[in-house]
Formats: C-alpha cells, structure tokens, sequence
C-alpha cells in the first residue's frame, strides 16, 4: 500500500463512489416499483421494464460507443460518463411522465458500459505496475457497497419522503464523485495502443476479437454469471422455502450477504496481484461450493442454507475483481475495447441468469437451480484447473485463463 499516494487513494475511492453511484442508480427501481408506478401512473411491470430496458441498452451500445471514443482521454471520458449520470438522475426526479423517466433512463444506460470499462484500467493506471489487481478491488468496492446498501437505502429513502427526493440525493453522490475527480484525476499516460477515434476501430476490434485469452474469459464470464443469477434473482423465494427467512430476517440474511461481499472484495484484492490464478481458482471453488450448498442443506438444514448464501455473497463479489483484472493481464494493448467486450458477456449472463431461473420457477424445478449453477461452474474451474498449465512462480503473475 506504500506504493498508493494520497492522490491516487482519494481518485480510486471517488472511483468507487462512481461505481457505486452508477449501480445503485441501475437498481433501485426494484425497491420503489409501487411508488414509482403510482406516482407515473402506470402498471408495475412497466417500471420493471426500466431495468430491463437499460439492461438492453448497456450490452447493446458499450462496445461502438467505447470503440469510437478509443482517441479520448481517458480522465475526459469518466468525467463525462458521470457527468451523464447526474443529469440523467435530476431529469428522472423532475419528470412530469415515465417516458422522461424512461429517456432519462436510457441516457444514463449508454454510458453505463462505458464507465465500466474504464473503472479497472484507469485504475490500474494510477498505481505502480504489480498493484492492479489491489487498485481494482478498492474501485470495485463501490460496486458491492451498492449490492449492500444503495437499493435499500434508496428504498427506505423513498418510502419516508418520496421516490423523487431518493433520486435526487443519489444524483447528489454522483455529483460530489464528479466535482471530486475533476480536482483529483490526473492526467494519465496512455498505456495502450488504441489508434484512436472512428477511424481506427476496424484494426482495433478485429485484433480484439482475435485474441483467445479475451474470448475464454468472456465466456467463462457469461458462465459464472449466468449461474449466479440464475440463483440469485430468486434468493428471497429460495431462503423463504428452505429457511423459512422472511420479512425482517430476509433483510438481515441479504445484509449479512452484502457485508460478505465487502470481505470477499477485500479478501481476493489482497491475494491477486502475487497469485492471480490461484485467488480466481478458489474464488470459483467457493462459488460452487455454496451454489452445492444451497442445494444440499435446502430440504433439511436451514442453518446450511444459510452459511451457503452468505459464502455466496463473498464469492461472488470477488469474481468481477479477478475477472476484470484478468480482461488488463489478457488485453494490455486495448484495455478499453476489451473490458467493454466483458461488459457485454456480464450483461448477458445477467439476463440469461435471470430467465433462466425464472423458466425454473414456472416449471417448479427451483429447488434444482442451484445443482445446476454448481455443476457449471464446477465444470468451467475443472476446465481452467486440469485444462489451463498451471504458472510457475515466474509466470503466475501473467495468466489466470
């Protein structure tokens, strides 16, 4: 950590605050759906569709929006990413209908990639070489904070003085991360070889695309997330069935869970600069251990389905940290084009996760879901344990994929 200066501390944890800003702001829908659809005047399934909407926009823009601002400066590119951001959020809040909601939305949401693109490369730059993957685990905590705190906090917010004034107070945080990194951001050397601008995107995606590390890691991401969410997005039926955890010990479960994740961040930003294929290894062991766990304590041990959700919570949490710090070790040459490519496989493993976990609850087969996420994953960190060389101490640092 004595290689970090304060300047670089305070841009990662106003990264962060970023970060954690532009998740919350994804998500908080899901805790106000009532408020919102009253308030608008339309159905619930209506505000819902503003998550999926953005979703959509996210994998669908992120890759030609980052390509054509490769000749950007980077400290350029995260300001106007959060700048988008804040005024996308005080335009929401002052919205007379949901289609200004909606546009408000969708204007934040082509920039969401982008920003996520940036975070661990630009992070990566502002420490000394051998402490990227420890710089990205401090930005990626706003990430996690947002998963513990940003949609319940919005959701008390809006409960006690109305949607609007929740969505003002996060457009608020966006606000004091921009003004923060306007003062902080230095002006960083470019490491990469971008050619720049439109017209260079043709070389720089086609070598992108060629490269084989990038294209298993992108898979392997849509793998584990997609077995993620498959479980997660129904963790509350799952707890309620097996554990019979409702109401305000849900909410205690799912914060424990989030604080999990934090040690989990912590945990693997720590180990993965000096053994990065080994801290992904046992990350993704941990990630079907408590997928079998679920599955395996759900029909007679409640206290094991417990400790199961909260060894999720860590393991999980950890596997954007050492997947995206492994996009910087694959694609040191494009760096941007390459993580916006990741953010597109993460975004589809989203959405595949989500549907097919719910094509299992309509067909009563929940109680399957989590075998099923353990068995994938267990087979995607088979492949990379007896399929991969494992590095010698020389090249340990190089490869996780």
């Amino acid at each position: 950590m004595s290689q970090i200066n304060a300047k670089s501390w305070a841009c990662l944890v106003l990264l962060g605050c970023a970060a954690f800003a532009y998740n919350t702001s994804e998500s908080f829908p899901v805790g106000l759906l009532p408020e919102m659809a009253r308030d608008l005047g339309v159905t619930e399934p209506q505000i819902g569709s503003l998550l999926t909407l953005y979703a959509l926009v996210v994998a669908v823009t992120v890759l030609p929006l980052v390509v054509a601002a490769s000749g950007i400066a980077r400290r350029h590119l995260i300001l106007v990413t959060v700048g988008v951001l804040v005024v996308s959020n005080v335009a929401m809040a002052l919205a007379p209908t949901y289609e200004v909601v909606l546009v408000s939305r969708l204007a934040s949401a082509t920039t969401h990639g982008v920003f996520w693109s940036l975070v661990a490369p630009t992070a990566a730059m502002l420490v000394a070489r051998g402490r990227e993957g420890f710089a990205t685990s401090i930005a990626f905590m706003g990430s996690s904070l947002a998963m513990v705190a940003g949609t319940p906090l919005m959701a008390a917010l809006g409960t006690m003085w109305g949607w609007r004034t929740a969505v003002v107070v996060l457009a608020g945080v966006a606000a004091l991360a921009f003004a923060g990194l306007a003062v902080v951001m230095p002006a960083l050397e470019v490491r990469d070889n971008r050619t720049g601008g439109l017209a260079g995107w043709l070389p720089l995606l086609g070598s992108t695309l060629r490269n084989r590390a990038l294209l298993r890691l992108c898979a392997l991401t849509v793998i584990l997330v997609v077995a993620y969410f498959a479980v997660y997005t129904y963790i509350s039926l799952i707890l309620d069935r097996s554990a019979g955890v409702a109401g305000s010990g849900l909410a205690a479960i799912l914060l424990t869970y989030g604080l999990a994740g934090l040690v989990g961040v912590w945990a693997i930003g720590k180990f993965l600069d000096s053994s990065p294929h080994r801290a992904a290894l046992m990350t993704m062991w941990a990630l079907t251990a408590a997928f079998v766990g679920v599955g395996l304590f759900s029909p007679w041990a409640p206290a094991g389905v417990l400790v199961s959700v909260v060894l999720l919570g860590a393991a999980f949490a950890a596997t954007p940290v050492f997947l995206q710090a492994t996009v910087l070790r694959v694609a040191p040459g494009t760096s941007d084009v390459a993580s916006s490519l990741y953010v597109v496989a993460f975004q589809i493993g989203i959405a595949g996760g989500s549907f097919l976990g719910g094509l299992a609850v309509d067909a009563d087969l929940l109680a399957a879901v989590p075998w099923a996420a353990g068995g994938a994953v267990a087979i995607a960190v088979a492949m990379l344990t007896f399929c991969t060389p494992s590095p010698s101490r020389t090249t340990e640092s190089k490869a996780v994929v």
